[in-house]
């Protein structure tokens, strides 16, 4: 349970984190976050003595991300963002921050071995890329880069390490393969691995729907 002053700690956070992604349109905006720190809440439970930490990762978690904000020095800006934006973390600084930077799939190159806290954050995140919304998310972050809905010439196609995994064109279906149905196996927590389970099979069914349809593309 949160103390009162934790609670309006995290309403601060909510209320910048909104303005902060207000023009953010590639499925990382205000609203996935939230989702996010209410998926933390659902698979934490509100008792945990690590719940604020953990909601103060989550509302964080994409503030840096290098797909969209990257920081040469992610531990100095956020600081210097704690700082501007007045928060008193309660001396967890270094949790939070240690925390932040272990969310992220990355291509399979994030980092597996995660704080107690951020396990619960990862876990959130990921889940946030399965089932419907992780499918929705992956189309429309597909077109906010302008990448095309599905080209045959671009099949196949694959990175061979995080920076093609970020920047090399190709077809969304892709990130089925490269990321998506490899989340699973990705899940540290209780409740999470039963989440994960229903949301794994609807992709793996897209997928396989998908992929049928897209033979008349030939």
């Amino acid at each position: 349970m949160l103390s009162s002053k934790q609670q309006q700690t995290i309403q601060t956070i909510d209320s910048k984190i909104f303005e902060l992604f207000a023009q953010e349109y590639t499925g990382h905006d205000y609203y996935h976050t939230k989702r996010v720190v209410n998926l933390t809440t659902r698979l934490m439970h509100y008792d945990d003595e690590e719940l604020f930490a953990a909601l103060v990762i989550a509302y964080f978690h994409d503030v840096f991300d290098d797909k969209i904000n990257p920081s040469d020095d992610m531990s100095s800006d956020l600081l210097k963002l704690f700082g501007e934006w007045n928060l008193d973390l309660e001396g967890k600084e270094s949790l939070i921050i240690d925390g932040i930077k272990q969310i992220g799939y990355r291509g399979g190159y994030g980092i597996k071995n995660k704080t107690f806290p951020a396990q619960y954050v990862s876990d959130a995140d990921l889940l946030d890329a399965m089932g419907a919304v992780g499918i929705a998310r992956t189309f429309y972050y597909a077109g906010s880069k302008k990448h095309p809905f599905h080209d045959p010439k671009l099949e196949g196609i694959a990175p061979e390490n995080i920076e093609e995994y970020r920047n090399l064109e190709r077809n969304p279906i892709n990130h089925f393969n490269e990321k998506l149905l490899l989340l699973r196996e990705w899940i540290l927590t209780p409740e999470g691995i039963k989440i994960a389970e229903t949301r794994h099979q609807l992709l793996v069914d897209f997928y396989n729907e998908f992929m049928e349809e897209m033979k008349d593309n030939l």
